[in-house]
């Protein structure tokens, strides 16, 4: 049964959710353009108007969470704390973005581990939020308040401890309520502080 949607925006939202859960829940491979249809509630031809392949939609949709992950870790509003509060604060809120969207952390983690993010970055970049966690730790480095160590190096501490921590939380066997994560991302505050 096809739900009726007011603009395209919508419907690409009702794609890209059936799309997350039905990835989280399947796989990649395991999710095809059909059962994305029916999951979203529109028909089969929908899906292709609006994306030329199930290839297109998932790399559409990785831009689309990327977007999302990056606008929940930078907020204008704490844009001017002092650099190690900031941290502190980027690092905590890509955790609880990741907590109350467990499809996206599901996708992107899958995402990376697939030829699709080769096809985006090439062999060997590895590194998730790549351009504003990069540049966040650079500016780190450069202004004296992180080591000088490989950004990759940097970043893998970063995102792995924020998955780990969501994962966890997720899972239900840890609940990382704001003390525990505050004394998480202070464990890797101290290893990479200069």
């Amino acid at each position: 049964m096809n739900v009726q949607f007011d603009n395209t925006a919508e419907k690409k939202c009702a794609i890209f959710g059936s799309t997350l859960r039905l990835v989280r829940a399947h796989g990649f491979h395991g999710s095809p353009i059909s059962q994305i249809a029916q999951e979203a509630g529109v028909a089969t031809g929908t899906i292709y108007h609006y994306f030329s392949s199930k290839d297109e939609l998932i790399l559409e949709l990785f831009w689309h969470c990327k977007h999302k992950i990056v606008k929940s870790m930078f907020k204008d509003e704490e844009a001017q704390l002092p650099y190690p509060q900031r941290f502190v604060t980027i690092w905590t809120n890509l955790v609880r973005f990741y907590i109350d969207h467990p499809a996206v952390l599901s996708f992107m983690e899958q995402f990376f581990s697939s030829p699709y993010a080769t096809s985006i970055f090439g062999k060997g970049s590895g590194v998730q939020m790549q351009d504003e966690m990069s540049r966040f730790l650079k500016q780190g480095i450069d202004k004296g308040y992180v080591k000088p160590l490989d950004i990759n190096i940097l970043s893998a501490a970063f995102i792995g401890t924020v998955t780990a921590a969501a994962k966890r939380h997720i899972s239900g066997h840890y609940s990382f309520d704001e003390h525990a994560m505050h004394e998480m991302v202070a464990i890797i505050w101290d290893g990479i502080k200069k």
